[in-house]
């Protein structure tokens, strides 16, 4: 089961504002010991610790097949390549400095022509089989989080002339289904006077520029927000890139308005990480990326 709350765009610049967006509220990360403990309950005659092993190779021949230019397919799972995000030289070889393009990894000066033709590798992960879209929009359950549900109905109760939308309404169809009206409201009444803070890391790639900020003040790496807090994403990506921004692996949606891409989220009830990448795009035009 999937569950989701709901985030609001309060970006007034932005084009999507007013509008409430749904994201996944993510219960834990698992790592390959998790995984190979969860496995091991699956009624296999192999013990946790042989399942690790095994995974922990697994990912090294994954690294060292994809750096040989091959490209690693788990059936039902995922394709795993590596991909090459270009400096776009405007010569093959510049004779007023004796330089070639060459396949090599490094940064171009401002005034270079030609020289390194890569900038950085990327690894990709192409969804395959059961975990194509149309397979997961099959298979996937979702759910609202309480605080969704109790949001939702508090909002009808106020269409429907019962006073302003309040968190204390309660509501029942939760996922959970043992948490009365009076708990929940007393709940969230009690986070909104005692709010958790969580720490936001920040990590930005490619040329070009973007601003991360909190009620309208700019916030660096290592910030800490408190929950459902609104982060404001602010993109101008280098010439001819699209951008991409995710919050914990899940992605940003961003609109566009005259050359400058925007986007929020809200602060998740745990320690994040947000990845913007400003030179970001998923197919071949022009932008020195291979397509997927």
């Amino acid at each position: 089961m999937i569950e989701l709350y709901l985030s609001q765009n309060n970006n007034s610049k932005n084009g999507a504002y007013g509008k409430h967006y749904p994201r996944v509220s993510y219960k834990q990360t698992l790592n390959i010991h998790d995984m190979a403990v969860h496995m091991a309950d699956h009624n296999t005659p192999f013990s946790g610790g042989t399942i690790e092993g095994i995974l922990r190779d697994f990912v090294k021949c994954v690294r060292e097949q994809t750096l040989n230019g091959n490209t690693v397919k788990v059936d039902n799972l995922a394709i795993f390549k590596v991909s090459v995000i270009g400096n776009g030289c405007t010569e093959l070889y510049d004779a007023d400095t004796d330089k070639t393009i060459s396949a090599s990894i490094g940064t171009l000066a401002p005034n270079d022509k030609t020289g390194p033709a890569v900038n950085s590798l990327k690894l990709l992960a192409q969804a395959t089989g059961e975990y194509t879209r149309e397979e997961l929009n099959k298979d996937g359950r979702l759910a609202w989080t309480d605080k969704a549900t109790a949001e939702i109905a508090a909002a009808k109760k106020a269409a429907m002339g019962g006073g302003t939308p309040s968190t204390d309404s309660g509501t029942s169809g939760s996922q959970s289904g043992s948490q009365s009206g009076g708990e929940q409201g007393n709940s969230q009444g009690n986070s909104q006077t005692q709010p958790t803070s969580f720490a936001l890391t920040i990590s930005t790639t490619g040329s070009g520029t973007a601003t991360v900020t909190h009620n309208g003040s700019a916030i660096t790496s290592g910030a800490t927000l408190n929950e459902d807090a609104e982060v404001e994403i602010s993109i101008t990506p280098a010439e001819d890139k699209v951008p991409t921004a995710t919050v914990n692996g899940s992605e940003i949606e961003l609109t566009e308005s005259e050359g400058v891409y925007s986007g929020s989220f809200a602060m998740p009830g745990q320690a994040s990480t947000l990845v913007i990448n400003t030179g970001n795009t998923g197919g071949d035009n022009g932008d020195g990326i291979d397509k997927d």
